[in-house]
């Protein structure tokens, strides 16, 4: 088992590790590299206003950053350490529950899971949210029940998700120990504490209503991406095979299960389940990074099931081999990948006839793109005086290049730059032009308004 678990460790840990740099920063971890580039009490006071999460992640984030750098090998290294981390607990717990093939089978699969592999290389709270509830299954599974407090209070806050986990454990253990278990108890009482501490901060970030994004797409839609994201990440080549193939040898580990099983069962089915009929009644946060600790319980079982069946080896393999082809998928092709602001940044270099402005369809896109370009936040409804409009659009469909930008006195002063990923058009006037801000705001090449920056 310890030699098996080294190279399953040491393979998570590879595919984790040797890739942090491949991807630019994207908005949310622009967020994240915003809040660590501050001092520490500056930072925690921006967290109820800017973001959705408790600050665990971010106070760990910020210690780490001042040791390994805010780059981003530095920064999402500390993500890959806890999804390395998470291989370890996963097959701790597989193996407590179905001995060392559950164990192996367990680690191979968290080692391998796309989806895991992801948010180990993004720097957000998700990676420490799964191993601090694996960390609590696994401390209840012996029984330690200060460590599952420490776990539990830990996991509350990173993600307010981890309520999917915490609770229905919390109700286990107050069913079958605390009668029993003076610690038991006091743990329960803790854990209890520690969440009704969060309440405060979790109403002030619920009414700043940053989670409005998440219904601009159907909820049909993004219930039925849930387990076939599960199973091979958000997007890949071949995404429809390797969904039908991964889906077929999940089933037939499914079939494997017990009745034994029906305790993990009913964990799993809590942490998705819940937050389906919340959103069904209307509070909808469902997007599948938030129900990203059900793996959890659903690795494991797999783990459990493959154990005790004749094909199971052959399914964990299969399962495997489809992660790291996904894996492979993303990593060499840029279209499957975070929107490339760095490249965006290359390519406008310098500007070409003095201060500029730079119009970025999707807006969104803004915090990332200023951490790789010297650029800035125009002042709102004040006229620009520029002599170069730089339009950038990020847009996977691509828009007319030749569509006029409707500025009198401004022609395009470079060739369009067209690649797979953006879109960089260049307009320029002899002399520096007065142009609205209304105007300026409406430059676009593609449907939506992009924002807009300043800068040399």
């Amino acid at each position: 088992m310890i030699w098996g678990l080294t190279g399953m460790s040491a393979v998570g840990a590879a595919l984790r590790f040797s890739t942090l740099r491949v991807q630019s920063f994207w908005l949310d971890e622009a967020v994240t590299h915003q809040l660590v580039s501050r001092s520490l009490g500056s930072m925690l006071a921006r967290i109820p206003h800017s973001e959705s999460t408790p600050p665990l992640y971010y106070v760990s984030a910020w210690v780490w950053v001042r040791i390994f750098g805010a780059g981003e090998a530095g920064l999402r290294s500390l993500s890959a350490l806890f999804g390395t981390l998470t291989i370890v607990a996963l097959a701790l717990i597989a193996r407590r529950l179905a001995g060392d093939r559950a164990g192996l089978a367990a680690a191979a699969l968290c080692a391998t899971n796309p989806l895991l592999i992801w948010y180990s290389q993004e720097a957000r709270a998700y990676a420490l949210l799964v191993l601090l509830c694996a960390l609590s299954v696994w401390c209840l599974l012996r029984e330690d029940w200060r460590g599952w407090a420490i776990a539990a209070a830990l996991a509350l806050a990173t993600h307010y998700f981890a309520v999917f986990i915490i609770v229905p454990e919390l109700a286990w253990l107050l069913w079958r120990h605390a009668r029993a278990s003076r610690a038991a108890a006091w743990s329960a009482v803790a854990v209890v504490a520690v969440a009704a501490a969060l309440s405060p901060l979790a109403i002030a970030q619920a009414g700043g209503n940053r989670a409005g994004f998440i219904s601009a797409t159907g909820l049909g839609k993004r219930i039925v991406a849930v387990p076939k994201q599960f199973l091979i990440g958000y997007a890949t080549p071949h995404a429809v095979m390797l969904t039908i193939v991964a889906a077929a040898l999940t089933v037939a580990l499914a079939l494997a299960l017990r009745r034994s099983e029906r305790t993990l069962l009913a964990l799993a089915g809590v942490a998705v389940g819940v937050p389906v009929l919340m959103a069904l009644a209307g509070a909808d946060y469902l997007i599948t990074r938030n129900l990203i600790a059900a793996m959890v319980p659903l690795v494991v079982l797999a783990a459990v099931a493959a154990a005790r069946s004749r094909f199971g080896p052959a399914a964990i393999g299969g399962l495997c081999a489809i992660g790291v082809i996904a894996f492979a998928g993303v990593e060499g092709n840029a279209y499957y990948q975070r929107d490339d602001w760095r490249a965006v940044a290359a390519a406008l270099g310098p500007a070409r006839r003095g201060p500029r402005v730079v119009a970025v369809n999707p807006s969104d896109g803004v915090p990332a793109l200023e951490i790789y370009a010297p650029l800035h936040n125009l002042p709102k409804g004040q006229p620009v005086s520029t002599r170069e409009i730089d339009i950038v659009d990020l847009q996977h469909d691509p828009p007319q290049i030749a569509t006029p930008a409707g500025l009198a006195g401004f022609t395009l002063c470079a060739p369009p730059e067209q690649t797979p990923e953006f879109d960089l058009v260049r307009y320029c006037a002899p002399a520096a032009l007065a142009v609205p801000y209304a105007t300026v705001v409406g430059l676009k090449l593609a449907a939506l308004n992009p924002s807009v920056l300043g800068g040399g």
